[in-house]
């Protein structure tokens, strides 16, 4: 209740939930919950909107600086939740290295692409998808479409998810 922004959960001796009508989707309150108590999608908010919202909040951060950036993705110990939680679970697959790009859409496009390639740990958070060429994430978190996020980063003119991986060793 402490880490949201817009004071939309409610705690009663009844029930804890979250006002739709209040929330702005920031994840705040999933990210510092260590007990999963809280879910994205079936009644909080729609994790496609949580997806959308974050891409819209980039294209708004980089407006105006679009050629003077760069974007390095490192793919080293891929948590089940986001690597900022210092609670998240072990990694989901093996290191798969650094990526760079002009373009930020295209970064993530192939990032997904390399851990879906990948073979996932068995002796982790990751209870399905574990041979390569499925959806880790999914895998996971079955509710959370990544390609949601990517769909309309490409929509909305933040970057193509087309790309080229040059391997430098």
């Amino acid at each position: 209740m402490e880490w949201c922004p817009v004071d939309a959960i409610i705690i009663t001796p009844q029930e804890s939930r979250i006002n739709p009508d209040l929330c702005i989707g920031c994840g705040e309150c999933k990210v510092t919950c260590n007990y999963e108590a809280v879910k994205v999608s079936g009644g909080n908010t729609n994790t496609r909107a949580v997806q959308e919202k974050m891409v819209e909040y980039a294209l708004g951060g980089i407006k105006g600086k679009e050629k003077k950036m760069g974007y390095f993705n490192f793919l080293m110990d891929i948590t089940p939740e986001c690597d900022c939680c210092g609670w998240s679970d072990r990694p989901i697959v093996p290191d798969q290295g650094f990526l760079y790009s002009d373009d930020p859409v295209a970064i993530d496009q192939a990032s997904l692409d390399l851990v879906n390639k990948a073979r996932g740990f068995e002796d982790s958070a990751l209870k399905e998808n574990h041979e390569p060429g499925q959806d880790k994430f999914r895998g996971v978190h079955s509710d959370v479409d990544p390609e949601d996020q990517l769909r309309h980063a490409e929509k909305i003119g933040l970057g193509s998810r087309k790309y080229k991986l040059i391997n430098i060793d």
